[in-house]
């Protein structure tokens, strides 16, 4: 099996054109690198979610070419990104974003955690080995024009579409999430199953049973402070502004904190603090219901961060017909982080193919 190397050695090949010569030029300055090819994987050179949105804002400076950040998940080599630059576009295929297009095999596809974006699965996916598919799934809401989804299921039925786009024909149907986007595998899981649909490993990544209502109104706002801006500031002050200029406020401190490029689009950041409380309000509304079926629960070793009082299966076992624990390094966050992530990624792929068959 082909394990992720952080250390990967850059493949051969120049800029072919204008256009390639100027996205090298771009990723060897931003990479720190001077032996980038056109056909080198950005994140397997040491990009990550960071490095991707200055990406793209260097794209859209030197070309006119408007991508996210998912855009590069999907094109991740220069002459990949090289072709939307010369169409003047990027392709979106909705909610969408190819990871890893792998050599074969049922695809794995990887549903958005509470910030409904899909930057934190290509360390997983390379983890897995770069011959497996894998996609993932971004919420609906990020883009502009977008209106988010309000429950759990309609955001379930509307992947379940998005999803039989690309899913091969017979294929089995692999289904992780981090976070809350395990009770979204679970969801997908648990329809795909009713319709007759072969489901094998529905993975949940530190996923508990139930979401309860945040006591604190800010808890979105902390979350994205903290886990995503790395940014301490006051709350009640940040409460206190409209939402545009609040977002236009975190975004200059964030470029002085380096966490973010100069020029990224506050309106952006709007949306994603926005997303955050729409995925919150869709999670305290959600009603699960029993599975017919196995799921995986990698549930880390470090549970510091836990009051002690959760069981081994995070209360899995209750409504699948059976629940298997998988122990991973780690706490909740630092799971899907360098030095853990390789072993999740390693662990995910040992469960790939039919689900286990429960032991008497």
């Amino acid at each position: 099996m082909a394990t992720r190397e952080s250390t990967t050695a850059p493949t051969t090949g120049l800029g072919r054109d204008g256009v390639e010569l100027q996205l090298c030029d771009v990723w060897r300055r931003l990479l720190g690198r001077t032996d980038v090819g056109i056909h080198d994987d950005f994140f397997s050179l040491g990009g990550h979610s960071l490095l991707a949105i200055k990406l793209t804002v260097e794209v859209r400076r030197l070309f006119q070419v408007d991508l996210t950040a998912a855009d590069l998940l999907s094109a991740a080599t220069v002459a990949e990104l090289a072709e939307i630059v010369r169409r003047g576009t990027a392709d979106h295929q909705g909610q969408l974003v190819r990871i890893q297009a792998g050599s074969g095999g049922s695809p794995v596809y990887a549903l958005p955690p509470v910030s409904g974006t899909v930057l934190l699965y290509p360390p997983i996916a390379r983890a897995m080995g770069t011959d497996q598919p894998f996609w993932g799934v971004q919420s609906v809401g990020l883009l502009p024009g977008e209106e988010p989804l309000t429950s759990i299921e309609e955001i379930s039925e509307t992947f379940i579409e998005q999803l039989r786009t690309v899913h091969p024909e017979g294929a089995e149907w692999n289904l992780i999430g981090y976070s809350m986007g395990g009770l979204l595998a679970y969801e997908t899981a648990r329809r795909l199953k009713e319709r007759g649909e072969r489901v094998g490993l529905v993975g949940l990544l530190d996923t508990r049973v139930t979401v309860e209502p945040s006591a604190d109104p800010d808890f979105a706002l902390r979350a994205l402070l903290w886990r995503g801006l790395r940014l301490d500031v006051d709350i009640d002050w940040l409460r206190g502004l409209d939402p545009r200029t609040r977002a236009a406020e975190l975004v200059r401190r964030s470029v002085a904190a380096g966490t973010m490029p100069a020029d990224f689009d506050a309106d952006r950041l709007r949306r994603m603090i926005d997303m955050y409380g729409f995925n919150l309000d869709a999670l305290a509304a959600y009603r699960i219901k029993p599975y017919d079926g196995t799921v995986t629960v990698f549930r880390v070793t470090d549970r510091s961060m836990e009051d002690g009082t959760l069981p081994d299966d995070l209360g899995w076992g209750d409504l699948a017909a059976h629940a298997a624990v998988v122990d991973v390094p780690g706490d909740h966050f630092t799971m899907v982080e360098p030095g853990q992530v390789e072993v999740l990624g390693r662990r995910l792929r040992e469960r790939l193919g039919p689900a286990p068959v429960p032991t008497a």
